[in-house]
């Protein structure tokens, strides 16, 4: 039996989500997350990105998708909220993703944001430095590794998934659009072009309201999320999100007394992670960069253009 029609024959108590926030990275996903989680009608997924339709579970043919998927992530959610949504980036560029999502649930519905690939690539590989997929701190260095890591040569030993460092093809937004609305049909997708987000919030998430089915909440306050953050020290930052295993000898987190000690260490993480964050601007990138980027995304931008009926082109010269 297929995980598909294994997950079917499983059934659910609680309804599979109404719609999902697919991606791309780095483009207002975890901002617009935010925003829809507080509405009273909505219950998003915990955490937002459960990632679960591309996972190993997912594909093994072995999952239960009342336990390991609505229980696991929707647990939370009442029958006061009645529309669920979840918002995994990674389901834009799996085909197989996305046809599972739709196979399960016809009516569910997409939310893809877009920005420009050559802004975006940029920002997104400060974020893989964050998550410690990355170990480059130089985006132009990074960028010309693309070809020995498709090799498997020269990937960090804390990164858990290489493809996550072929920036040339996350930056294929125009291939990725095109299709997911070929699998999932225009008219279940609504696209967002992120200048368009940060210009207007209130009308964008209006729209994204209506296209979900939900009444408007009258969410007037549109705080920005996740800034341009980076780390003063790499070894640090690594110890402070991946810490070394505490062994039977240390701290015994069963115990009243290891609980206590366990919650005094998340604390004293936070405060150093806190320390060693620093918030600003990104610097620009270098004109030869960005001509490189901008030739490279050409035919992506263009696609974008002709999918979403808008001229982009400054996406291009600009």
């Amino acid at each position: 039996m297929s995980a598909v029609h294994h997950l079917l024959a499983t059934g659910s108590a609680k309804p599979l989500p109404n719609f999902f926030i697919v991606g791309a990275p780095r483009c207002g996903t975890t901002a617009m997350s935010h925003y829809l989680s507080k509405h009273p009608q909505i219950c998003f997924a915990r955490p937002k990105e459960p990632h679960f339709f591309t996972s190993s579970l997912a594909v093994s043919g072995q999952p239960s998708l009342q336990h390991d998927y609505i229980e696991r992530f929707f647990g939370h959610c009442g029958h006061a909220k009645p529309i669920l949504g979840e918002g995994s980036v990674s389901y834009l560029y799996s085909k197989d993703a996305l046809a599972r999502i739709v196979q399960l649930n016809p009516q569910a519905r997409f939310i893809v944001m877009l920005r420009s690939p050559v802004t975006m690539i940029q920002s997104y590989h400060a974020r893989m430095l964050l998550l410690l997929q990355e170990n480059v701190s130089d985006f132009a260095q990074a960028w010309r590794l693309q070809s020995l890591r498709a090799q498997g040569k020269r990937i960090p030993r804390t990164c858990s998934d290489p493809r996550c460092l072929q920036y040339g093809e996350i930056g294929r937004l125009g291939t990725y659009l095109e299709q997911l609305y070929r699998l999932a049909g225009r008219p279940r997708c609504h696209a967002i072009v992120y200048d368009d987000f940060v210009t207007d919030p209130r009308m964008t998430y209006a729209r994204v309201l209506r296209f979900i089915g939900v009444e408007d909440d009258g969410r007037q306050v549109f705080p920005p999320l996740r800034s341009n953050r980076r780390y003063r020290f790499r070894l640090l930052h690594a110890l402070i999100k991946r810490p070394p295993f505490l062994s039977a000898g240390g701290v015994h987190l069963r115990t009243t007394k290891g609980a206590r000690k366990r919650s005094l260490l998340k604390r004293a993480q936070k405060r150093l992670q806190h320390w060693n964050t620093v918030i600003g601007p990104r610097a620009d990138l270098a004109s030869p960069m960005r001509r490189e980027l901008a030739q490279t995304f050409h035919g992506e931008i263009m696609k974008l253009s002709d999918l979403l009926g808008r001229d982009l082109s400054h996406w291009i010269n600009g």
